[in-house]
């Protein structure tokens, strides 16, 4: 499973956060951004946060077992960032991360990202966003405490991984309008996420998507084009726009790396593969466009319920999302709305057979 910033299965570099990489133009931010040089000091409200000691979640966590869930330990995953673990909280599981720093991340920065995090989720709720219990900061290694994600990650479902079925055509289309609905609430918040991957796309006992990994987070000055510079490049290279790889932090990045999200979904193939050719889904999306690859084999074999028409229309919106020139990409609002139509145009066969009340 694929937790915030967790990595089971890191398929090629470019799936990977990128470092610290400098840029021509230093970070503006607007007035109500959270700086990147941001003061290490505690969120002043934590309402609705649970404050746990590192001491607790050692023992929720069975001593943040190192053996995965699958053999009886705790851990879920472990990405750039830090390992997940399962736990219980009176009960309820939980998905707790201990951020660790690494190579290129010093334990300063490691610090601003889990400060940027707690208090994104202190003020932005919405039911497509990951939903966080509370946190601690009194160990060696801060830790954030999330509800529970059963279903894992898009990433991973889409690979039926540990046995999981395929899924249908239907549900991929509810799993991207609600990604898209967190999305569009990110932006017309005048946030940025900077990570959007269906690896960060965690989902419930539901299948409802929830957006996760919000260590990256920036306020934006609109939620359209404008741009702000950054000297700190982060992001994860497979899901990133030119202008993204350039240090500028905009809305319209978000835009980019979901339309890469949207292929993953209509193809059940992950943005890199270093044993496939082409290794690259932008590659395979050039193939078509170029006509030496029909759509129809593009689609995901392991999807039986899908018809062609929407599935083109599902194409060509994720075409406009990747479009090299920032300001030819669609809102996130317009994403939106042509991806409730597509849902809508699912037939009733299409959607299965309906239990009795």
């Amino acid at each position: 499973m694929f937790y915030p910033d967790a990595i089971n299965n890191p398929r090629d570099a470019a799936t990977r956060p990128l470092g610290r990489t400098e840029a021509q133009t230093k970070e503006q931010p607007p007035p109500d951004s959270t700086s990147e040089q941001q003061e290490d000091q505690e969120p002043n409200d934590t309402a609705g946060f649970l404050r746990l000691s590192f001491h607790e979640l050692k023992k929720i966590t069975g001593n943040f077992d190192e053996r995965p869930v699958s053999d009886g330990g705790s851990r879920l995953g472990e990405g750039g960032f830090g390992t997940v673990y399962k736990g219980l909280i009176d009960g309820k599981p939980v998905a707790v991360k201990k951020l660790h720093s690494m190579e290129d991340i010093s334990l300063e920065e490691l610090s601003v990202q889990f400060i940027q995090e707690v208090q994104t989720l202190m003020v932005l709720k919405h039911e497509n966003l990951v939903d966080m219990v509370g946190f601690s900061r009194d160990g060696h290694h801060p830790c954030l405490v999330y509800a529970y994600m059963s279903n894992g990650s898009l990433l991973d479902r889409l690979a039926c991984l540990d046995g999981s079925p395929p899924l249908s055509w239907h549900r991929r289309c509810l799993i991207a309008v609600g990604t898209a609905r967190g999305l569009d609430y990110l932006h017309s918040n005048h946030h940025v996420h900077r990570d959007v991957k269906s690896g960060n796309i965690l989902l419930d006992e539901l299948l409802v998507p929830k957006i996760s990994d919000f260590g990256l987070t920036r306020a934006s000055a609109t939620r359209s084009s404008a741009t702000v510079m950054t000297e700190r490049i982060v992001g994860t290279t497979a899901y990133m726009a030119n202008e993204a790889l350039r240090g500028e932090i905009t809305p319209k990045s978000d835009i980019y790396s979901f339309g890469v999200v949207l292929l993953e979904i209509l193809s059940g193939l992950p943005p890199v593969d270093e044993n496939r050719d082409p290794k690259f889904l932008m590659e395979m999306k050039d193939e078509i466009d170029e006509e030496e690859m029909a759509l129809e084999d593009f689609v995901d074999k392991k999807m039986t319920d899908w018809d062609l028409p929407l599935v083109e229309r599902t194409y060509f919106l994720a075409s406009d999302c990747l479009s090299d020139k920032k300001n030819k990409r669609p809102l996130m609002e317009q994403v939106l709305t042509e991806l409730e139509d597509v849902v809508k145009s699912i037939s009733l066969e299409q959607l299965g057979p309906r239990s009795e009340a």
